[in-house]
């Protein structure tokens, strides 16, 4: 009877030393994210989480979105390298399983992400659109053209 207490507890002891980095790690790491200009809003796998600059947890390969009015969207999709401490499993197959399974075998690679976002032209037209005033309107109904003249205002 003693025997098999003891198979218990070392069998116990063998499951809670597996997935070594799924215990130790996680598979998600804080990040702080900003912007320049600062206040873009921020989306995590489509997600929104907040407006920068803020700290996430987020995991490998993630896709995060900086929106900002007026500015084009930028992406950015979390880089990753092998989480070192998986390597604690050694040939322990269950816990290379568990640790894949649960995505820490990658860690995200980076503390700090910072995009520069660049003014989107489309929407600034789209502006400068509302502020003009229609001066001139040409109807060519024969050749089926309208030609007009539009005086913009910055």
């Amino acid at each position: 009877m003693v025997n098999k207490i003891n198979l218990v507890i070392i069998f116990i002891i063998v499951l809670s030393l597996n997935s070594c980095a799924s215990i130790i790690t996680g598979s998600k790491k804080k990040v702080l994210f900003d912007s320049n200009p600062q206040g873009a809003t921020v989306y995590v796998n489509g997600y929104e989480k907040g407006v920068t600059p803020l700290k996430l947890k987020v995991e490998a390969e993630d896709r995060i979105d900086f929106k900002l009015e007026n500015y084009s969207e930028k992406v950015i999709v979390m880089d990753s390298k092998f989480n070192l401490i998986a390597i604690l499993n050694s040939f322990n197959i269950i816990g290379w399983g568990i640790d894949h399974l649960t995505g820490s075998l990658k860690r995200v690679n980076g503390k700090n992400f910072k995009v520069t976002l660049e003014k989107d032209d489309k929407t600034a037209f789209l502006n400068y659109m509302q502020n003009g005033q229609l001066t001139n309107v040409k109807v060519d109904e024969e050749n089926k053209v309208i030609e007009s003249v539009i005086v913009l205002n910055e």
